[in-house]
């Protein structure tokens, strides 16, 4: 499925749609026609293609390339040549969907860990993906009930769910928001910032911008979500920088619609795994969810993630969520 992106049309919002039946072919003969890029002396198993809840994903494994972390976090800097080879075969050589997340399976740093993770896109590395997470898991869980994957942000715990489903229990993060007032487009807007799974979001509600979520108005939230994410990031200090665009809707019989919007001019397809757990720290923070109790997220194409968030005995604790959706192998 494509990425919704400026200057394309974006297919419809029906849950796990495929391309057609002859783009679907045509895909599997470039694949065959280009063979997988490797580092000079490493291994690349050749990837696996995907998508969870309609957000394009790809899985490769490079377990075998070596590296000296001490942090999960430092994987994409020592791994630099590897990642860029991956991305490079992706969305070059395999001609790859410009919005599709990438999940590198690494060795883990942790004993506990039965895999590392990071994450590439189209223009570089990825703090963290909820969709690619689950679409990695899938691919390795087998007849395992769970599999354990460390990440930059911390260990997501993977286990089946449902027919092809995947639910995963994210790492413990802050509860944290930062609210200020920003001046933009002739308006004033109240962002808040909130961070979950390695990625910082900034998040509005797209009532303010009188926008609407929806398919039909996809390069409308493209073209002003972008140029608003460009913004904020030049106004804002380092950390703090957010990566990625949360436009929000209230929240309704536990059930919202979000638009997310990051990289080169991006929105995501599927509801956003990260994108998710800040939807609900930010539902959690008005009041709108109890702890514990389930919010549909749901993308402007009507793919949908449920979270609920797990009791670590202290409210005024990290909060850790869980979060599930279905996975679909596409070749």
């Amino acid at each position: 499925m494509a990425a919704a992106r400026r200057g394309r049309r974006p297919p419809g919002g029906r849950r796990g749609r495929r391309p057609p039946a002859q783009h679907r072919a045509r895909r599997r003969r470039r694949r065959d026609r280009l063979p997988a890029r490797q580092p000079p002396g490493r291994a690349v198993i050749p990837p696996a293609f995907g998508d969870t809840e309609g957000q394009p994903v790809a899985c490769y494994d490079a377990t075998a390339v070596p590296h000296s972390a001490s942090r999960m976090r430092e994987v994409p800097s020592l791994m630099a040549d590897t990642l860029e080879e991956i991305r490079r075969d992706c969305f070059e050589a395999r001609a790859g969907d410009p919005g599709t997340i990438v999940a590198v399976l690494v060795t883990p740093v942790r004993s506990d860990a039965d895999y590392g993770l990071v994450f590439v896109a189209a223009d570089g590395p990825l703090g963290g993906c909820g969709e690619a997470s689950m679409f990695a898991a899938m691919l390795v869980l087998g007849s395992r009930p769970e599999v354990r994957l460390e990440t930059g942000a911390g260990l997501i715990t993977a286990r089946p769910s449902g027919e092809a489903g995947i639910a995963l229990t994210m790492p413990p993060g802050s509860p944290r928001i930062d609210a200020a007032d920003v001046r933009c487009e002739g308006r004033r807007l109240r962002v808040r910032t909130v961070a979950a799974g390695g990625n910082v979001f900034a998040a509005v509600s797209a009532a303010e911008l009188a926008l609407e979520i929806s398919a039909a108005e996809a390069h409308v939230l493209i073209e002003r979500g972008s140029a608003l994410l460009s913004a904020l990031r030049a106004a804002a200090p380092g950390p703090a920088r957010p990566n990625m665009l949360l436009l929000t809707t209230p929240v309704s019989s536990a059930r919202t619609t979000s638009a997310v919007i990051w990289g080169d001019a991006i929105m995501n397809m599927g509801p956003c795994g990260t994108g998710t757990c800040a939807r609900y720290i930010l539902a959690v923070e008005d009041g709108d969810v109890v702890p514990g109790s389930r919010l549909a997220h749901v993308s402007p194409f009507d793919n949908a993630f449920t979270a609920s968030s797990v009791d670590l005995g202290s409210p005024d604790g990290p909060i850790q969520i869980e979060i599930s959706g279905r996975v679909t192998v596409t070749g």
